[in-house]
């Protein structure tokens, strides 16, 4: 009879272990890869596994190449406010005008 009580209870912690492990795992979720941006003076800069529905500041790049699983939303504000101007997809590149926040968000 104790080792039974003794199994449940093993079992209860490890259920409860999975869901917390579950649970945070798709809390925080990342864009798995790196997006390499590119400055009008020609520097580049990696940005890798970042987390996904966060804004970024970024300050102006104005071309991306996109090695993430997750879509690239680029705006012309450092908050990331209204309309996205650009959406690079995993595995695509972009130049464009100017952009100042970038959020990743999963395909």
């Amino acid at each position: 009879m104790f080792s039974l009580k003794r199994l449940a209870r093993v079992g209860v912690t490890a259920a409860a272990a999975t869901a917390l492990i579950g649970g945070l795992s798709a809390n925080a979720e990342a864009a798995n890869g790196t997006l390499t941006l590119r400055y009008p003076n020609g520097n580049t800069i990696n940005v890798t596994n970042r987390a996904n529905f966060i804004c970024f500041g970024i300050q102006g790049a104005v071309g991306a190449v996109n090695r993430t699983d997750a879509n690239a939303f680029f705006y012309a504000d450092g908050v990331c406010s209204g309309a996205a101007t650009v959406v690079v997809p995993p595995n695509g590149s972009s130049d464009f005008a100017p952009q100042n926040g970038l959020v990743f968000r999963p395909v």
